[in-house]
């Protein structure tokens, strides 16, 4: 076992994990961020990790198509956590389409419990969304992106994108 020095805001964080090296933490990361978490040495070591969670869930709907509107528009689901500000602005731009092009957010947290094997896949990559349950992208959205797939999928022509992540499976081919 080892302290290890994680801070979401920094880059701190991934350069101490990846070199496992506690005595590398100086005095200026420290106080960029108090975050600290007692770990094992695995490769499973992660801050708010699912057995390591502190705060609420903010899985749940964001909203959805209205009632008595056309029952087979697109479900987007935004796989998260508590505090995502890259979330944020994917919602936001998905918001901002709710009306001209008809779709339900729901918030999925990866940090949740019985959200293991989403955590293993996704924690290095969110925001992830899939529409429908089918993976579509990552990282980030701009609106006419987001119409081209929203109208695709509200056709019934949406598609599995290519590139899904998969965080477990790179550390296991490392």
């Amino acid at each position: 076992s080892f302290l290890l020095f994680a801070c979401p805001k920094s880059r701190a964080f991934s350069s101490i994990y990846a070199s496992r090296a506690v005595s590398r933490i100086s005095m200026f990361e420290v106080s960029r961020c108090s975050s600290f978490l007692h770990a094992s040495s695995s490769n499973n070591a992660v801050g708010n990790s699912p057995s390591n969670k502190k705060s609420s869930s903010v899985t749940g709907d964001i909203y959805k198509v209205e009632t008595g509107q056309k029952e087979d528009y697109p479900i987007v689901q935004l796989y998260t956590k508590e505090g995502c500000t890259l979330c944020d602005k994917v919602s936001d731009v998905l918001k901002s389409l709710r009306e001209d092009h008809p779709h339900s957010l729901e918030a999925v947290d990866i940090t949740d419990e019985d959200k293991t094997e989403i955590f293993a896949k996704y924690k290095w990559d969110i925001p992830v969304l899939h529409i429908d349950g089918k993976y579509w992208t990552k990282h980030k959205l701009d609106a006419e992106e987001a119409k081209t797939a929203l109208t695709s999928a509200t056709n019934g022509e949406f598609e599995k994108q290519r590139g899904e992540p998969n965080a477990a499976a790179q550390s296991k081919n490392a």
